[in-house]
């Protein structure tokens, strides 16, 4: 399988590369259960003038049987009491290519590029309900029983004087994004700035409630926050508690809704191996963002990529 990722990445225009070259690396994941799919990968190595460490990342990965940290936030799933993960994937796009879901943003520069999930139609996922999410979070604020409550206070504490000491950092950040976004569609920029100024408003408010609840902690291990969750719980119909929960920085809104993302929990019986713990059950592709002088070679891949070729790989 890998050598027939690598020839596809070969058929397409960086099998000619100008001005850098491109060395193939292969990585597999050896610590997996009995029983389960083997995670394993190819990337396309960039290196710009051929000198040592001048590596400048991958272009394009092809990854096999990926886990759901792959195309979602954070280098790490929030827990739940049970100790099971969820995830928040990356903003959705429309899907391309037969894909299952495709995540992120090809031409714009200023995200970590775009994300194409084939499968032969399971999910690598189950959705996380609205109370399941809300309930990791309270987990998450008191630990079991409550008994890290005292010891979040002051870290939450720290973590929103840390958070308000980069304000400034943050919005001359927004402004270099957005500067980017308007040289290549000026229409998109009024949105994103919304956008982007509301994820940090979100933010704002739900660490400061965090740190609030140093001073406002009541009764035995509860937190002002977990109380919060509590009553956001409680006042939601039994419908509106099982709906799939879908978020815009820690705010919960409808499925759907316009640059939201879905929270997942990974589905253990997709990663099950029925016959090899190598077959393929799901491709992930990531194109990276790329130095400006590749641009214009990695459009050409996109446009030149064999994605019937891919697909097949699946029902091999």
């Amino acid at each position: 399988m890998l050598s027939a990722a690598e020839a596809i990445a070969r058929n397409t225009s960086y099998g000619t590369p100008r001005g850098f070259t491109v060395t193939p690396t292969w990585n597999y994941s050896a610590g997996v259960a009995p029983g389960e799919l083997r995670r394993y990968e190819f990337w396309a190595m960039i290196s710009h003038d051929c000198r040592k460490y001048d590596e400048s990342g991958s272009d394009i990965t092809i990854v096999f049987n990926p886990g759901p940290m792959s195309w979602s936030e954070g280098d790490r799933p929030m827990s739940d009491d049970n100790g099971d993960g969820l995830f928040m994937e990356r903003v959705r796009g429309k899907p391309m290519f037969g894909a299952l879901a495709t995540f992120g943003d090809f031409e714009r520069g200023d995200t970590e590029g775009f994300y194409l999930l084939f499968t032969n139609g399971a999910s690598p996922t189950r959705p996380v309900s609205r109370e399941e999410y809300l309930r990791a979070w309270i987990f998450s604020a008191e630990g079991k029983n409550g008994a890290t409550a005292a010891s979040a206070a002051t870290a939450h504490s720290r973590s929103y004087q840390a958070w308000l000491s980069r304000a400034d950092e943050r919005k001359k950040e927004r402004e270099q994004l957005l500067a980017v976004l308007a040289a290549q569609d000026p229409t998109k920029v009024a949105k994103t700035r919304a956008d982007m100024e509301k994820a940090e408003q979100g933010a704002g408010e739900f660490l400061k409630m965090a740190a609030d609840e140093e001073r406002g902690r009541v009764g035995a291990g509860q937190t002002a926050l977990g109380d919060r969750l509590r009553a956001q719980i409680a006042a939601m119909t039994p419908e509106e508690r099982a709906w799939p929960a879908w978020a815009i920085g820690f705010e919960l809104v409808p499925p759907g809704t316009p640059n939201a993302q879905a929270i997942v929990r990974r589905n253990p019986d997709f990663y099950q191996a029925s016959k090899s713990p190598v077959e393929v059950r799901a491709i992930l592709v990531h194109f990276q963002n790329v130095k400006e002088a590749r641009v214009s070679q990695r459009q050409r891949m996109f446009r030149e990529f064999d994605w019937a070729a891919l697909r097949r790989m699946l029902n091999r």
